[in-house]
Parts: structure tokens; C-alpha cells; sequence
């Protein structure tokens, strides 16, 4: 049967877009009936079917020369990693919320099974994974994502080429390879990057670049980097104790000392909203710290700027009023600023005794812990 060729003009084209939508219908019927449907991304085209459909799959196999590689997980949302991986590595989350949706594939671990129990059909994780390792990808190509959202199963994908042949960045590429060997070619023109995406695998918190593609090494790395900001009035008290103990938390899960943990991606820092900078912490900050097992004595106070609020990836406030106070400096900061405490405002210590001030560390404390249970530190 001769390939159906669906023509989208990516200008003109919009997710929102009812007549947008419609011309991308066929391809979304298509793939839902276990069709192989090659797609556009930013990288180079591809070509996909439902995980659902073991017969898709086998055709998907014969056509790439591949009986039992896994193909990557194309995701609709970068969210959506999270159907299939419990515990995701704290820099494999830096690397999705910055480079996703974009060029970038992450391999991970599974631990056995996928998170979401709708997905833990034994015939259905062993098409999707090879020795229990899962490739994810959530490419920013909006006609590709708009495809993966209506199929209503989760994609797996693959370049569109034959074995040992260059991945085609347009549709007569495809064709030329493929042609009457998928069922449909959404054909959108060339790719914006023409070369594939980059594949990182994790384990743990170690990662290796199994291919460069758009990204390098370097990138990668640059990506992974990120600077978690925390902020309370004075920056003498709760910020820098929060700062510290969160040096000593991200230190213990990457296994490196406090003190390289700049060199392993993670900047912490502190600042205050009202305060003044060169101050030192309080006598009964550092004490509190050291009771914690965190070093604070040569922490300086810094004022609150909005250089800093926009150079930071994350922000943690101890009040309600930092978040507003933080929202207000800097445009776009709301979406990444948080309150420590979901629960509840952590009161400022200043003039109370050291008792006091180990209260207020230990609220800290289990606030950051819980803020990594949820994958957000």
C-alpha cells in the first residue's frame, strides 16, 4: 500500500487550531489503528506506533532490523516521565526541566516496573524496555507533540531511516527510504536542527552521553547545572541555616563533600529580601547548623536582587510574604518559587535562644527532605 502523505504547514499550524487539528486527524486515527506513522520532530523525522499494539511493534522491529532493541517512549509532556520512572535522578530532572521539550533522550532504570500501575502489563513493559531501562524523549516539534497527545497510548518512536542510513530531516528523505513501508508521512518540511537528538543514560546520579547530537558533553553538563536560591527577610537566620542544611542533603545524595558541590552542578545560596550584605549569620544560626551536621560560619549576607531571582532555577521562601515579595521583583519567577513549608510560614528566630534556633533548623530540615520526596529539590 502507498504511503499516505499528510501535508502541514508548520507556520500555519496550531495545536489550538480546529483546522490544524483536523488536517493531523488521519495521522492520529492512523496510529491509533496500529499504523506506522512517520512524524517531524526538531531533530530529523521519525516513525512511531502504539506500545499497545504488539503487532505494530513487530512491524516497527522488521522495518528497523531491530528484533529486541526497545525504542524510545515519545511523551506528549514532559510530565508524562513520570508514568514510567518512580525515583527519578535529581540531575536527570534538572536535564528534563531544562532541555524538555527539546533534542534530548534519557535513558533510566525502571527498577522492574513502570510507576503508573495502568502501565504494568508484563507483554507491555517488556516491548517498552530492554534490561529493565527505558528511553524517554518529549520533543518540542508542537505538530509532533500535539500526534503523541490524541494517540491515547503511550509512542514508541524511532528514526525514520533504514538500518545503517542517515535519519532523513525531511520528508522526501523518508520517502526515499521508506516509501509504501509506513502507512502515513506527516510531512511538515525540513527539521529545524537536521541531526539527531542527544541520548544521556543515568544510574543513579552518574550519567554518561551515549550519543551527542544538537547538545555535546559540554552542554549537557551546562544543563545539569542548577541554582537553588533561598530566601527569608534578613538572610542572617533561616536562609543561610536552610542553605546550609540543603548543601548538606544534596552533598549526601550525589556523594560528593559540601564543598564539591558546585563542581557536581549544584550552586545553593541564600539572600534576603530587606537585609543588608557582609553580615555574618547569627551566633545561634551557626550553632544550629553545626547541631545539623551543616557548616555556616563563613556564610556573608546578600541582599535580594533581581539579577538573582532570574539567575537561579529554583526559589525557596520561609514565608508567604518572600513569595509575594520575590514574584513582585522579578517577571516569570512565580512559576519556580515555592514556599519551604507548604504547611505553614517558618517564623523568624531572631533574639530567641539557641533552643529556639534548633527548632526552627529542624523545621527547615524536614521541609527540605520532603521537598526532595517530591522531586522538586
Amino acid at each position: 500500500m502507498a504511503t499516505r502523505i499528510i501535508k502541514v504547514d508548520p507556520d500555519q499550524w496550531t495545536a489550538e487550531d480546529k483546522a490544524s487539528r483536523a488536517a493531523l486527524t488521519p495521522a492520529v486515527r492512523a496510529i491509533r489503528a496500529g499504523k506506522l506513522v512517520a512524524f517531524p520532530t526538531e531533530t530529523v523525522y521519525g516513525v512511531g506506533v502504539v506500545a499497545t499494539d504488539a503487532g505494530a511493534v513487530g512491524r516497527l522491529r522488521d522495518l528497523k532490523a531491530r528484533p529486541k532493541s526497545a525504542f524510545t517512549v515519545h511523551l506528549a509532556s514532559p510530565a508524562d516521565a513520570m508514568k514510567y520512572v518512580e525515583d527519578v535522578p535529581m540531575r536527570a530532572r534538572t536535564l528534563m526541566a531544562k532541555a524538555w521539550p527539546g533534542p534530548v533522550t534519557i535513558l533510566l532504570p525502571t527498577g522492574g516496573r513502570f510507576a503508573d500501575p495502568s502501565l504494568r502489563s508484563g507483554a507491555l513493559y517488556r516491548r517498552m524496555v530492554q534490561d529493565d531501562v527505558v528511553g524517554l524523549r518529549c520533543p518540542r516539534n508542537p505538530i509532533a507533540r500535539d500526534l503523541l497527545a490524541r494517540a491515547g497510548e503511550p509512542v514508541l518512536a524511532t528514526s525514520a531511516n533504514l538500518a545503517g542510513k542517515k535519519a532523513p530531516a525531511d520528508a522526501e528523505g523518508v520517502l526515499k527510504q521508506l516509501s509504501d513501508r509506513v502507512d502515513v508521512l506527516v510531512d511538515s518540511g525540513p527539521t529545524r536542527y537536521r541531526k539527531g537528538s542527544t541520548i544521556v543514560a543515568f544510574e543513579g546520579e552518574d550519567y554518561r552521553v551515549i550519543r551527542s547530537g544538537v547538545y555535546d558533553a559540554g552542554a549537557v553538563a551546562r544543563l545539569m547545572r542548577r541554582r537553588i536560591l533561598f530566601v527569608c527577610t534578613g538572610n542572617t537566620c533561616r536562609s543561610p541555616m536552610a542553605a546550609a542544611l540543603a548543601r548538606k542533603l544534596l552533598a549526601e545524595r550525589l556523594g560528593c563533600p559540601p564543598e564539591k558541590l558546585t563542581d557536581c552542578g549544584q550552586e545553593v545560596v541564600s539572600a534576603g529580601t530587606f537585609g543588608f550584605s557582609g553580615a555574618r549569620a547569627t551566633g545561634e544560626a551557626v550553632a544550629a547548623a553545626e547541631k545539623r551536621g551543616a557548616e555556616l560560619s563563613r556564610h556573608r549576607s546578600r541582599k535580594l536582587t533581581t539579577e538573582l531571582i532570574n539567575a537561579s532555577d529554583l526559589v525557596f521562601c520561609m514565608t508567604g510574604r518572600h513569595v509575594a515579595e520575590v514574584s513582585r521583583r522579578a517577571d516569570g519567577a512565580a512559576a519556580k518559587t515555592y514556599r519551604l513549608d507548604p504547611g505553614g510560614d517558618i517564623a523568624d528566630p531572631i533574639g530567641a535562644g539557641v533552643d529556639i534556633y534548633v527548632q526552627v533548623a529542624d523545621r527547615i530540615e524536614a521541609a527540605l527532605r520532603e521537598r526532595m520526596r517530591e522531586n522538586l529539590l
